[in-house]
Protein backbone atom coordinates (compact mmCIF):
# COMPACT_ATOMS: atom_id res chain seq x y z
CA UNK A 1 0.00 0.00 0.00
CA UNK A 2 1.27 3.10 -0.45
CA UNK A 3 0.33 6.74 0.11
CA UNK A 4 0.75 9.80 -0.77
CA UNK A 5 3.04 11.51 1.78
CA UNK A 6 3.74 14.54 0.98
CA UNK A 7 -0.01 15.52 -0.54
CA UNK A 8 -1.43 14.36 2.66
CA UNK A 9 1.00 16.91 4.70
CA UNK A 10 0.74 20.11 2.54
CA UNK A 11 -3.03 19.63 2.61
CA UNK A 12 -2.78 19.30 6.72
CA UNK A 13 -6.35 17.30 7.07
CA UNK A 14 -7.35 15.13 9.94
CA UNK A 15 -9.32 13.10 7.43
CA UNK A 16 -6.21 12.33 5.15
CA UNK A 17 -3.62 11.94 8.63
CA UNK A 18 -5.92 9.45 9.90
CA UNK A 19 -5.88 7.58 6.38
CA UNK A 20 -1.92 7.72 6.46
CA UNK A 21 -1.98 5.93 10.23
CA UNK A 22 -4.46 3.48 9.24
CA UNK A 23 -2.70 2.40 5.79
CA UNK A 24 0.65 1.86 7.86
CA UNK A 25 -1.24 0.06 10.55
CA UNK A 26 -3.36 -2.12 8.23
CA UNK A 27 0.70 -2.55 6.25
CA UNK A 28 2.85 -3.12 9.06
CA UNK A 29 0.46 -6.47 10.12
CA UNK A 30 0.78 -7.82 6.03
CA UNK A 31 4.93 -7.58 6.00
CA UNK A 32 7.63 -6.12 6.70
CA UNK A 33 8.88 -3.49 3.95
CA UNK A 34 9.32 -0.46 2.72
CA UNK A 35 6.89 2.10 2.55
CA UNK A 36 7.02 3.67 -0.97
CA UNK A 37 6.53 7.31 -1.18
CA UNK A 38 4.81 8.92 -3.95
CA UNK A 39 5.90 12.56 -3.95
CA UNK A 40 3.38 15.57 -5.15
CA UNK A 41 3.93 17.16 -8.38
CA UNK A 42 2.87 20.10 -10.29
CA UNK A 43 1.25 20.07 -13.12
CA UNK A 44 0.03 23.47 -14.94
CA UNK A 45 -3.67 23.66 -15.81
CA UNK A 46 -3.26 23.93 -19.71
CA UNK A 47 -0.91 21.10 -19.52
CA UNK A 48 -3.42 18.76 -18.19
CA UNK A 49 -4.51 16.37 -20.62
CA UNK A 50 -5.34 13.07 -20.16
CA UNK A 51 -3.77 11.33 -17.43
CA UNK A 52 -0.44 10.11 -16.13
CA UNK A 53 1.65 6.78 -16.00
CA UNK A 54 2.80 5.26 -12.93
CA UNK A 55 5.82 3.00 -12.22
CA UNK A 56 5.70 0.71 -9.10
CA UNK A 57 8.69 -1.52 -7.44
CA UNK A 58 7.65 -2.71 -3.98
CA UNK A 59 10.78 -4.75 -1.89
CA UNK A 60 11.16 -5.63 1.34
CA UNK A 61 13.73 -3.76 3.97
CA UNK A 62 16.59 -5.83 2.42
CA UNK A 63 16.13 -5.23 -1.40
CA UNK A 64 13.86 -8.56 -2.19
CA UNK A 65 11.16 -7.71 -4.99
CA UNK A 66 7.68 -7.82 -3.69
CA UNK A 67 6.11 -6.63 -6.93
CA UNK A 68 6.63 -4.65 -9.63
CA UNK A 69 4.51 -3.39 -12.23
CA UNK A 70 3.04 -0.36 -14.54
CA UNK A 71 -0.24 1.20 -15.00
CA UNK A 72 -2.08 4.18 -16.75
CA UNK A 73 -4.70 6.77 -14.79
CA UNK A 74 -6.87 8.26 -17.59
CA UNK A 75 -8.31 11.67 -16.03
CA UNK A 76 -8.99 15.15 -16.76
CA UNK A 77 -9.34 16.20 -13.04
CA UNK A 78 -7.07 18.85 -11.77
CA UNK A 79 -7.21 16.47 -8.42
CA UNK A 80 -8.39 13.60 -6.79
CA UNK A 81 -7.24 9.75 -5.72
CA UNK A 82 -7.34 6.89 -7.42
CA UNK A 83 -6.51 3.62 -5.89
CA UNK A 84 -4.75 0.36 -7.96
CA UNK A 85 -5.03 -3.54 -7.05
CA UNK A 86 -2.53 -5.94 -8.38
CA UNK A 87 -3.39 -9.43 -8.13
CA UNK A 88 -0.99 -11.59 -7.68
CA UNK A 89 -2.24 -15.91 -7.77
CA UNK A 90 -1.37 -17.51 -4.76
CA UNK A 91 -0.73 -14.98 -2.33
CA UNK A 92 -1.89 -11.11 -1.06
CA UNK A 93 -2.48 -8.45 -3.98
CA UNK A 94 -0.58 -5.13 -3.75
CA UNK A 95 -2.59 -1.78 -3.33
CA UNK A 96 -1.54 1.25 -4.50
CA UNK A 97 -3.38 4.80 -3.43
CA UNK A 98 -2.19 7.97 -5.16
CA UNK A 99 -3.82 11.45 -4.54
CA UNK A 100 -2.73 14.19 -6.98
CA UNK A 101 -3.14 17.66 -7.54
CA UNK A 102 -2.29 20.28 -10.27
CA UNK A 103 -2.38 23.67 -8.03
CA UNK A 104 0.11 22.51 -5.21
CA UNK A 105 3.06 24.45 -5.87
CA UNK A 106 6.52 22.35 -6.67
CA UNK A 107 9.24 20.95 -3.66
CA UNK A 108 12.55 22.76 -3.69
CA UNK A 109 14.76 19.69 -4.03
CA UNK A 110 17.69 21.87 -4.54
CA UNK A 111 18.72 23.16 -1.48
CA UNK A 112 17.72 22.67 2.44
CA UNK A 113 17.63 25.02 5.11
CA UNK A 114 19.01 24.63 8.70
CA UNK A 115 18.01 27.40 11.57
CA UNK A 116 20.74 27.96 13.79
CA UNK A 117 19.22 30.98 16.25
CA UNK A 118 17.90 33.49 13.83
CA UNK A 119 20.21 32.76 10.76
CA UNK A 120 19.03 30.43 8.29
CA UNK A 121 22.17 28.55 6.95
CA UNK A 122 22.04 26.75 3.81
CA UNK A 123 22.17 22.78 4.28
CA UNK A 124 23.20 20.28 1.81
CA UNK A 125 22.12 20.01 -1.91
CA UNK A 126 19.88 16.96 -2.41
CA UNK A 127 19.63 15.53 -5.96
CA UNK A 128 16.46 12.71 -6.48
CA UNK A 129 18.15 9.63 -7.61
CA UNK A 130 18.83 8.81 -11.32
CA UNK A 131 16.47 6.41 -12.99
CA UNK A 132 17.82 3.46 -14.88
CA UNK A 133 18.66 4.38 -18.36
CA UNK A 134 19.42 1.02 -19.50
CA UNK A 135 20.05 -3.06 -18.58
CA UNK A 136 23.61 -1.75 -16.71
CA UNK A 137 21.72 0.67 -14.58
CA UNK A 138 19.45 -1.11 -12.82
CA UNK A 139 19.58 -2.41 -9.45
CA UNK A 140 18.45 -6.14 -10.21
CA UNK A 141 21.37 -7.91 -11.98
CA UNK A 142 19.30 -11.18 -12.60
CA UNK A 143 17.93 -11.57 -16.48
CA UNK A 144 14.55 -11.05 -16.80
CA UNK A 145 12.06 -8.01 -17.30
CA UNK A 146 13.18 -4.58 -16.25
CA UNK A 147 11.62 -1.11 -16.13
CA UNK A 148 14.34 1.17 -17.30
CA UNK A 149 13.33 5.26 -18.34
CA UNK A 150 15.45 6.11 -21.53
CA UNK A 151 14.58 9.15 -21.81
CA UNK A 152 15.09 9.49 -17.74
CA UNK A 153 11.37 9.84 -17.00
CA UNK A 154 8.82 7.31 -19.37
CA UNK A 155 9.06 3.76 -17.83
CA UNK A 156 9.40 1.15 -20.62
CA UNK A 157 9.57 -2.85 -19.37
CA UNK A 158 12.79 -4.37 -21.56
CA UNK A 159 14.53 -7.70 -21.28
CA UNK A 160 17.62 -7.53 -19.56
CA UNK A 161 19.96 -10.39 -20.37
CA UNK A 162 22.92 -10.25 -17.40
CA UNK A 163 26.07 -11.71 -18.29
CA UNK A 164 29.44 -11.82 -16.63
CA UNK A 165 31.10 -9.19 -18.93
CA UNK A 166 28.33 -7.10 -19.16
CA UNK A 167 24.39 -6.25 -19.52
CA UNK A 168 22.40 -6.71 -22.68
CA UNK A 169 19.37 -4.18 -22.96
CA UNK A 170 16.96 -6.24 -25.87
CA UNK A 171 15.60 -2.83 -27.88
CA UNK A 172 14.04 -5.91 -30.70
CA UNK A 173 13.03 -8.88 -30.39
CA UNK A 174 11.10 -11.35 -32.63
CA UNK A 175 9.56 -15.17 -31.62
CA UNK A 176 6.63 -17.64 -32.14
CA UNK A 177 5.33 -17.55 -28.06
CA UNK A 178 3.37 -14.14 -28.92
CA UNK A 179 1.19 -13.15 -32.08
CA UNK A 180 2.02 -9.53 -32.21
CA UNK A 181 2.17 -8.11 -35.51
CA UNK A 182 4.64 -5.76 -37.33
CA UNK A 183 2.64 -4.58 -39.96
CA UNK A 184 1.39 -1.46 -38.24
CA UNK A 185 1.82 2.44 -39.19
CA UNK A 186 4.79 4.61 -39.29
CA UNK A 187 3.50 6.90 -36.29
CA UNK A 188 3.17 3.39 -34.12
CA UNK A 189 6.69 3.09 -34.37
CA UNK A 190 8.04 6.00 -32.29
CA UNK A 191 6.66 4.42 -29.02
CA UNK A 192 7.43 0.91 -27.42
CA UNK A 193 4.35 -2.24 -28.27
CA UNK A 194 4.63 -5.51 -27.89
CA UNK A 195 5.54 -8.11 -25.12
CA UNK A 196 9.43 -8.42 -23.94
CA UNK A 197 10.90 -11.54 -22.93
CA UNK A 198 12.74 -14.35 -24.68
CA UNK A 199 11.22 -15.89 -28.12
CA UNK A 200 8.63 -12.75 -27.46
CA UNK A 201 7.89 -10.00 -30.06
CA UNK A 202 8.66 -6.37 -28.98
CA UNK A 203 9.69 -2.88 -30.13
CA UNK A 204 11.25 -0.77 -27.63
CA UNK A 205 10.31 2.04 -29.95
CA UNK A 206 12.51 4.65 -31.99
CA UNK A 207 12.11 7.89 -29.16
CA UNK A 208 13.81 5.67 -26.75
CA UNK A 209 16.31 4.28 -29.26
CA UNK A 210 16.83 8.22 -30.06
CA UNK A 211 16.74 9.04 -25.90
CA UNK A 212 19.91 6.63 -25.44
CA UNK A 213 21.83 7.21 -28.60
CA UNK A 214 22.14 10.85 -27.25
CA UNK A 215 22.64 9.99 -23.12
CA UNK A 216 26.71 10.14 -23.40
CA UNK A 217 27.00 6.58 -23.60
CA UNK A 218 28.84 4.72 -26.68
CA UNK A 219 26.25 1.82 -27.49
CA UNK A 220 27.53 -1.18 -29.47
CA UNK A 221 24.68 -3.44 -31.25
CA UNK A 222 24.54 -6.97 -30.99
CA UNK A 223 21.98 -9.39 -33.59
CA UNK A 224 21.41 -12.33 -32.65
CA UNK A 225 19.96 -14.93 -35.48
CA UNK A 226 18.49 -18.15 -34.44
CA UNK A 227 16.86 -20.76 -36.28
CA UNK A 228 14.99 -23.31 -34.55
CA UNK A 229 16.85 -23.37 -31.53
CA UNK A 230 20.32 -22.90 -33.24
CA UNK A 231 22.13 -19.59 -33.60
CA UNK A 232 22.95 -19.01 -36.93
CA UNK A 233 24.69 -15.73 -36.75
CA UNK A 234 25.84 -13.19 -34.32
CA UNK A 235 26.49 -9.71 -35.71
CA UNK A 236 28.11 -6.90 -33.72
CA UNK A 237 28.01 -2.88 -34.75
CA UNK A 238 29.50 -0.51 -33.36
CA UNK A 239 28.56 3.09 -31.90
CA UNK A 240 25.08 2.50 -32.59
CA UNK A 241 22.71 5.94 -32.92
CA UNK A 242 19.35 6.71 -33.77
CA UNK A 243 18.62 9.70 -35.13
CA UNK A 244 15.76 12.07 -33.87
CA UNK A 245 11.74 12.03 -35.76
CA UNK A 246 12.76 14.81 -37.57
CA UNK A 247 15.68 13.41 -39.78
CA UNK A 248 13.25 10.39 -39.80
CA UNK A 249 15.50 8.26 -37.49
CA UNK A 250 18.15 7.70 -39.78
CA UNK A 251 20.07 4.74 -38.63
CA UNK A 252 23.66 4.95 -37.81
CA UNK A 253 26.57 2.42 -37.26
CA UNK A 254 29.83 0.59 -37.82
CA UNK A 255 30.01 -3.31 -38.68
CA UNK A 256 32.64 -5.15 -37.13
CA UNK A 257 32.55 -7.45 -40.13
CA UNK A 258 31.79 -5.41 -43.27
CA UNK A 259 29.72 -6.13 -46.34
CA UNK A 260 27.13 -8.40 -44.54
CA UNK A 261 23.94 -7.49 -42.99
CA UNK A 262 23.39 -3.92 -42.36
CA UNK A 263 26.30 -3.29 -44.19
CA UNK A 264 25.48 -5.11 -46.63
CA UNK A 265 25.55 -2.81 -49.80
CA UNK A 266 23.21 -2.74 -53.28
CA UNK A 267 23.26 1.11 -54.35
CA UNK A 268 23.15 1.84 -50.49
CA UNK A 269 23.35 -0.29 -47.26
CA UNK A 270 20.57 -0.18 -44.07
CA UNK A 271 23.28 1.79 -42.15
CA UNK A 272 22.72 5.47 -42.89
CA UNK A 273 19.00 4.88 -43.99
CA UNK A 274 15.75 6.69 -42.93
CA UNK A 275 13.46 3.98 -40.70
CA UNK A 276 10.19 3.61 -43.52
CA UNK A 277 7.54 1.64 -43.83
CA UNK A 278 5.98 0.08 -47.29
CA UNK A 279 3.20 3.17 -47.25
CA UNK A 280 6.00 5.69 -46.33
CA UNK A 281 8.85 4.39 -48.30
CA UNK A 282 10.25 6.52 -51.25
CA UNK A 283 14.39 6.31 -51.08
CA UNK A 284 16.86 5.63 -52.11
CA UNK A 285 15.41 3.10 -54.89
CA UNK A 286 12.05 2.93 -56.68
CA UNK A 287 9.67 0.67 -54.43
CA UNK A 288 9.70 -1.73 -57.07
CA UNK A 289 13.27 -2.13 -57.16
CA UNK A 290 12.98 -2.71 -53.12
CA UNK A 291 13.37 -6.59 -52.91
CA UNK A 292 11.30 -6.74 -49.39
CA UNK A 293 8.40 -5.48 -50.96
CA UNK A 294 8.07 -7.69 -53.76
CA UNK A 295 8.11 -11.46 -52.69
CA UNK A 296 5.68 -14.26 -52.11
CA UNK A 297 4.90 -16.33 -49.66
CA UNK A 298 4.94 -19.83 -49.40
CA UNK A 299 1.53 -20.59 -49.81
CA UNK A 300 1.09 -19.24 -52.90
CA UNK A 301 -1.36 -16.34 -51.70
CA UNK A 302 0.37 -14.03 -53.42
CA UNK A 303 3.01 -10.92 -52.29
CA UNK A 304 2.95 -11.16 -48.48
CA UNK A 305 1.53 -8.22 -46.62
CA UNK A 306 3.92 -8.55 -43.51
CA UNK A 307 6.41 -5.63 -44.25
CA UNK A 308 7.01 -3.93 -41.17
CA UNK A 309 8.69 -0.97 -40.66
CA UNK A 310 12.58 -1.01 -41.36
CA UNK A 311 15.75 1.31 -42.25
CA UNK A 312 15.24 0.06 -46.06
CA UNK A 313 18.70 1.05 -47.66
CA UNK A 314 19.82 -2.09 -49.58
CA UNK A 315 16.28 -3.83 -49.13
CA UNK A 316 18.26 -7.31 -48.61
CA UNK A 317 16.92 -6.93 -44.15
CA UNK A 318 14.33 -6.51 -42.38
CA UNK A 319 14.34 -7.93 -38.89
CA UNK A 320 10.47 -6.73 -38.40
CA UNK A 321 8.92 -8.19 -41.46
CA UNK A 322 6.57 -11.51 -41.87
CA UNK A 323 7.85 -14.64 -40.13
CA UNK A 324 7.82 -17.99 -42.06
CA UNK A 325 8.36 -20.62 -39.39
CA UNK A 326 11.02 -22.91 -39.75
CA UNK A 327 11.03 -26.85 -40.38
CA UNK A 328 13.07 -29.20 -39.11
CA UNK A 329 16.11 -26.38 -38.60
CA UNK A 330 15.20 -25.08 -42.19
CA UNK A 331 14.69 -21.53 -42.66
CA UNK A 332 14.09 -21.27 -45.99
CA UNK A 333 11.59 -19.61 -47.85
CA UNK A 334 9.93 -22.03 -49.97
CA UNK A 335 8.91 -20.17 -53.28
CA UNK A 336 5.98 -21.89 -55.22
CA UNK A 337 5.34 -18.64 -57.69
CA UNK A 338 6.94 -15.84 -58.45
CA UNK A 339 10.60 -14.60 -57.38
CA UNK A 340 12.56 -11.31 -55.47
CA UNK A 341 12.93 -8.79 -57.82
CA UNK A 342 16.00 -9.42 -59.84
CA UNK A 343 16.40 -12.18 -57.17
CA UNK A 344 19.72 -10.21 -55.78
CA UNK A 345 19.53 -8.80 -52.43
CA UNK A 346 17.27 -11.11 -50.61
CA UNK A 347 18.46 -14.77 -49.47
CA UNK A 348 15.35 -16.15 -49.25
CA UNK A 349 15.99 -17.01 -45.74
CA UNK A 350 13.54 -16.02 -42.50
CA UNK A 351 14.64 -16.56 -38.93
CA UNK A 352 12.48 -17.51 -36.87
CA UNK A 353 13.81 -15.86 -33.63
CA UNK A 354 15.72 -12.61 -33.82
CA UNK A 355 16.84 -9.86 -31.47
CA UNK A 356 18.71 -6.69 -31.15
CA UNK A 357 20.32 -5.86 -28.05
CA UNK A 358 22.26 -3.14 -26.37
CA UNK A 359 25.80 -3.53 -24.67
CA UNK A 360 28.29 -1.14 -23.34
CA UNK A 361 31.63 -3.15 -22.99
CA UNK A 362 34.26 -4.50 -24.72
CA UNK A 363 32.69 -6.77 -27.91
CA UNK A 364 35.86 -8.93 -27.29
CA UNK A 365 34.32 -10.13 -24.52
CA UNK A 366 30.93 -11.24 -26.36
CA UNK A 367 30.70 -15.00 -26.21
CA UNK A 368 29.70 -15.59 -29.79
CA UNK A 369 28.56 -18.86 -29.13
CA UNK A 370 26.24 -18.45 -26.64
CA UNK A 371 22.76 -19.73 -27.88
CA UNK A 372 20.83 -19.34 -24.88
CA UNK A 373 18.82 -17.12 -26.32
CA UNK A 374 17.79 -19.21 -29.47
CA UNK A 375 16.53 -22.31 -26.95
Amino acid sequence: IVYAKNFIEENNTDQLKQYKRDVEKRWRLIAHVKIVTIVKWRVEEKDWVKGFNVSLKLTTVDGGVIDQYNFRVDTTDSQGIYVYTSLRPGTLATTISIAWATNIPPPNLSTTTVFTGTTPTPGPTTTAPKLPADCDEVEDKTSGIQTIYPDGSSPVNVYCDQKTSGAYTVIQSRGTTTNITFDIPYANYSDWFGESGVGKNFWMGLDNMNALSKNGKSYSLQIDLCCGTELRAKQIYHNFKVDTKANQYKLTATADLPGIGLDYTSTVKDIGAPFATNSTYILPKAKAECDQFDYYDDNDAGPSVGYGGWWYGSCGNNLNGFMYPSTNLDCSVKITNGQAHGGYDVELVSYDRVRMALFTFDSLNVDKTDSSFCG
